[in-house]
Order: C-alpha cells, then structure tokens, then sequence
C-alpha cells in the first residue's frame, strides 16, 4: 500500500512529489512512533527521483589542510568594519540560510552608540561577500527602557517561542563585583523573523544572590517540542567556594519563557563544605555546560565544567530524569592525583620541613617568598582538589564508532604539575556500562610544545572535519598568557592527530573564541577567532595589538571532497522542537559509519556554530544509508537509502525531504 500511494504521489495524482521522495514522511501510520525505524528505505534512493550524485575525486584523505585570511578581504579588518571581540556566535538571523555573527568581549558594560567601545557587534552576511552591521537597528542592544547600548557579555541564538526564526539568549554575567553598578540583566530576545529583537518578558536565570551566568546550553530534554536551557554559574564572589551558585535547569513553556525545573528532576547540588566536596555533590564555580546524547538512548544528556580544580558533574538523563554518574563515569576529573611537583606543596614543605606529609618533597623550581602557605594539607591534597580546571566539553564521534566521545579543555599551569588535568580526549568504550576512557595525549597525538614557564588556557573548543575526510580535527582557542595561540590538530588516518597550524594558517595568538562557519556556502567549513588582550607584557612576541581584533579565516581545501549537508526542521505531528536541537544524523557512506548529532549553545561563554550541518564523506559520493533520529516525543527514526553527495537535504519532521545545490539553498 504504501509504494501504490508513494506512486500516486509521483504520478501527481495526489499532489506530485517535486523530486523530493525518500523516507516515510508518515502519511501511513509508519513514523516511527513506537520509536522504531519509520523507513526502511525501499522508497528512497537515487533512483526514485533524487538527483544525481555530483561526484568530486579528491582521493583518500587526510588532505593538507590551508586556510586563508580573508578579514581585509571582506571588510573586516580595522580599515572596514574593526571586528573585535573575544567571544564569537553563529546564528542566522533572517532565514536567508546565509550564517551570521555575534561578537562580544564578555562586558557587562553599557555601550554609548556615538562613541562605541566595541563592547558587541551583530553583522549580517551579504551572500558571502561581506557583512552589514546591524548592531543598533536589530533591536538586539536596546534596553528594557528603549535606550540603545544595553550590555551583553555574549548571546546565543535559539527558537524559543518556537516560530520557527532564531530568538536570542543575551546574557550579562552578574556576580559580587558589579553587582552594584550593573545596569542591565541577562534576557530572552524575540525575533520577528527578519533580525529584528524585542525583550520578552523579564525573569532571572540563577537561584542564588546573584547570576554569574558563565555558559548556556539548549537543549529539550524531555522531547516535549519546546526548548529547555541548562545554564552554568561561575562563583558569586571570585575564588570563595561558598560563594559558588548550583547550575539549573529551566524549562521551556514555548513562548520564551522558562520554568526552573532543577530540584525536581536530579540536579539539585548543595551549598560547599568539605562532606559536600568530597562526595562531589556541592555547588562548583562552572566554567561551562554542554548537553549531548553521551549513551545513545535519545535523550539529552548533561555536563559541567567548573573551574578551581573541583570536580565535574556528569548528568545521564533518563526519560527525562537525570541521574548523577561524575564520579563513576570518570568524567569528574583523571586518576592522576600525584601532588608531589607541585610548587606550592614543594614551597610549603621548604618552610615546614617537619611536618609529616613532607617527607621526600624535593625542593621547589619557584621562588617561594609569599608562597609558603598557598598549600592547605588536608584539603588541597583530597582528590576533590586535584582535579582540573576545566572549561569546556565538547561532543564528537571522534572515532567514527557510533558513540558520542568529549573532548575536555582544560586550564593548566606547569606549576601546579602533573596532577591538575589538562585538555584530552574522553573516549566512549560503551558507556554508561563502561568509564571513559583517557588515553592520554602521547598517544592521541594532542600534543604541543611548551616555553619554559608553560601556561595551557584552553577556553573553547571545537570537533570539526575541517578537510571533509570523514574523520573529525580538533581544533582549541587558547589565550591570556604568554606564548599561547590557536591549536588545530587534523586526525591522520590510522586516528591519531598532527598538529597544523601554522601551516594552515589558523595560528591566531591569544585566540579565545572560535567560530565554526560556512560563511561563503562552498560545502566547507570555515573559522571565526576572537582574540583576548589579558596579561600581555611589554616584551611579548608577538607584540601587544591595539585591540582584540577578530579573524574570519577561509578553508581552502574542503571543498574539493564530497559532502553531506543537511537542513533539519521539526514542528511535525510528533513535535520535534523547530531547531531540532537534539536530532542525531548518521550516515554511512564507503562502509565507513558517520555520527552527528545538532546543539545550541555549549562551553565557555557561548559556543555555537554554523546550522548547517556538513558531513564530509571523501573520496564517496553516495551515502549508502542516512539515518535521522528526530528529538520528538517518540524519538522516532526515518532512514532514507543512497543519498547523493554535495546536496543540501532539507528534512522537515514528516515531510519526505528535499534536495538543493548550495546555489539554490542561498538563492544564488
């Protein structure tokens, strides 16, 4: 029954197909609402009607990747536009399928529109070939009371109201130090589908004295249709435990406005002693929050990353209800708790050399004078105290096994040695029956070279398969000390990783926010980096900038390999919330399996990148299968059969899907 309807629909006798047959879009009954496969693909494929592959023969890859960049080019640079900023976002505006951006420098200053700061700018893209500024006429600045110049330490787009165009989350980071002075609080922004912003209804995202809102990660989790936030505290007075406020959870009502659901479905943590701490379940000084499928059973996941070596928290979510799995999952921080070079233990014991738990101490590399007592026996010598001070994950297959691996970026001083945790992978060996598991940098290939003095400030990441081989790069922004830059490790063939980028072309110093975009629409991604101007020194190299210029670096090499590139929109009959944050896309294409799963909003102070999601394939220009998992009541699946490459494949929720050029997509 169902190929006699699909037929009819070929034949126009019941409304013609246009070319865009595939999967069951539902009219049968078979979507899948049972949670199984809605299609098996026996009505897809490219001989019912989809267009033919447009095969490109790069080879096998890995292929050397070369960016270039293009700042002046487009009109970026100090002489055009100035572009500043140490935060970077990518949203779409307006819905011309052409990404947008959002700088900010993390203030939470108010701007004065006649004599700016540079505090923030909103910039449109023109088709690729430049940008607009629409800073003060998208209503994205103006105050509660109509002024223009409201502050925002940095934004994140999402469809909160769930008409189906990008709203924005602005958010001010408030703690004890402004308190007094602020001026302008954290706030949900409508849009009315052509860029343009209004303030919805006030309401406060903390439940503490405070909102030092440091990080915010969209999310439904429980598949509802209306998108939930998950938002990160940082401490309410800086370096005071006790002064830390518990991340939370606010539903989505679907208007844009939030409910704080976090006592009530597992997230609630307590105020910080030591008992607390040493179980782990206390309030932290996060530094950045991420929600993903880790275990692969449809429903979002959580994680914090929190900053003053505490441990992380890990948050399995179970149908809804979430389940605290830091300490047994290995995510709270790596076994590594040897404290013995650590410099302020080595000071502490030069000036105390009777007390017992100095005996061996070696002698310290620092000059103590002041030092002697940084080191507290019997509190920063408990494991809850020797962990990291970590600042973002990020999610990625990285080794194309159907699972969801973390990459954690982690804040890291040569003094402190070896048992504060630095960046490295997470691998998933069949979680959550199975810890992650860390290799190790040796053995991954994330290593880097060090000055002698030697300070890693990883603050955002990324997972990206910059050169469309199938296998996903990593690139890290790392900034505000001395002989930091921008980091990008491309995955070689047999997995492990190379450091690029100074021959790419992506070594940016004091890098500190990153941007993944397609900005032109050539089937690649390309990179935004925001820079940060904090502790230069005078005799610096390279020497101190005039501002904290920002970078729009263009790939030169993806491009020329095969790609899958989808569009996703849920609002159908099972209610996928419209971004269809939470959807997963696997595809497979040359024997080799694929996963992908769409966010918004992650790690430190903002992340988030281009929504197109652009699948590289390689040397393959057909995907055998493309599997989309929709974050819909049912978690329900469609499964479509011999997808060709470098097509965008728009799928709406129950809707058999559609396929353009990138041309047509952008209205080239």
């Amino acid at each position: 029954m169902r190929k006699f309807l699909f037929l009819l629909l070929c034949l126009g006798l019941l409304g013609g197909c246009n070319g865009d047959n595939g999967g069951s879009d539902g009219s049968d009954g078979s979507d899948g609402s049972d949670g199984s496969d809605a299609s098996d693909g026996s009505d897809g494929g490219g001989d019912q009607g989809w267009p033919e592959p447009a095969c490109l023969t790069p080879g096998a890859g890995p292929y050397t990747l070369q960016f270039t960049d293009v700042t002046a080019e487009l009109g970026l640079d100090a002489a055009g536009l100035n572009i500043t900023g140490s935060g970077v976002t990518v949203g779409d505006i307006n819905g011309d399928h052409w990404p947008d951006l959002a700088l900010t420098d993390g203030s939470t200053a108010q701007e004065d529109p006649a004599n700016p700061a540079g505090h923030y700018r909103l910039l449109q893209n023109n088709g690729g070939a430049g940008f607009s500024d629409l800073t003060w006429t998208s209503g994205l600045f103006i105050t509660r009371g109509g002024l223009q110049g409201r502050a925002s330490s940095y934004i994140i787009f999402a469809d909160m109201d769930n008409d189906g165009d990008q709203d924005a989350f602005s958010a001010v980071i408030q703690d004890y130090d402004n308190a007094a002075d602020l001026t302008d609080r954290t706030s949900v922004l409508l849009n009315d589908g052509n860029g343009v912003f209004t303030h919805h209804t006030e309401q406060l995202f903390t439940s503490g004295e405070y909102d030092p809102i440091i990080s915010v990660a969209f999310l439904d989790y429980d598949r509802d249709g209306f998108l939930d936030v998950y938002v990160g505290h940082h401490y309410g007075r800086y370096g005071y435990l006790s002064s830390s406020i518990q991340d939370s959870l606010f539903k989505g009502i679907g208007s844009g406005g939030f409910i704080d659901q976090t006592e009530w479905i597992g997230l609630k943590t307590l105020p910080f002693n030591t008992t607390t701490a040493a179980e782990g379940t206390n309030h932290k000084p996060n530094w950045g929050v991420t929600a993903c499928d880790v275990d692969g059973d449809g429903w979002t996941d959580l994680m914090s990353a929190n900053y003053g070596r505490q441990f992380n928290m890990f948050y399995r979510n179970n149908a809804g209800v979430f389940e605290d799995l830091s300490l047994s999952s290995g995510f709270a921080s790596d076994d590594n708790e040897d404290f013995s070079d650590n410099q302020f233990y080595l000071c502490y014991c030069q000036a105390h050399p009777g007390e017992p738990t100095c005996a061996g101490a070696g002698a310290p590399r620092i000059v103590c004078t002041g030092a002697e007592n940084y080191w507290n026996p019997g509190t920063d010598d408990l494991p809850w105290r020797l962990g990291g001070n970590s600042v973002t994950t990020v999610c990625g297959d990285v080794d194309n096994d159907g699972d969801m691996d973390l990459l954690a970026t982690e804040l890291a001083h040569w003094h402190i040695g070896q048992s504060s945790d630095q960046t490295e992978f997470l691998i998933n060996d069949g979680f959550p029956q199975n810890p992650f598991v860390r290799p190790g940098n040796q053995q991954t290939g994330l290593v880097r070279a060090h000055i002698a003095s030697w300070n890693e400030a990883d603050f955002q990441g990324v997972l990206v398969d910059f050169d469309n081989d199938g296998k996903l790069d990593v690139m890290v922004a790392s900034s505000s000390y001395p002989g930091t830059y921008s980091l990008l490790w491309q995955q070689n063939a047999d997995g492990t990783f190379t450091e690029v980028g100074e021959t790419a072309g992506t070594r940016i110093h004091r890098s500190s926010g990153l941007g993944v975009i397609d900005y032109d629409r050539d089937g690649d991604y390309d990179l935004l980096v925001g820079t940060s101007l904090m502790r230069w020194a005078a005799d610096d190299t390279p020497p101190r900038p005039a501002d904290d210029y920002a970078y729009l670096l263009r790939n030169d090499t993806g491009s020329a390999a095969n790609k899958l590139m989808f569009h996703l929109k849920g609002g159908g009959r099972l209610h996928a919330n419209r971004d269809a944050v939470g959807a997963r896309i696997t595809a497979t294409a040359g024997g080799v399996t694929y996963m992908r799963e769409i966010q918004a909003g992650y790690g430190h102070r903002g992340q988030q990148h281009d929504p197109l999601m652009i699948i590289g394939i390689g040397d393959n220009c057909v995907a055998e299968e493309v599997k989309i998992r929709w974050p819909n009541s049912a978690g329900s699946e469609v499964t479509y059969e011999n997808v060709p490459a470098n097509y965008v494949m728009i799928i709406e929720e129950d809707q058999p899907p559609k396929f353009q050029t990138l041309e047509e997509y952008t209205g080239r």
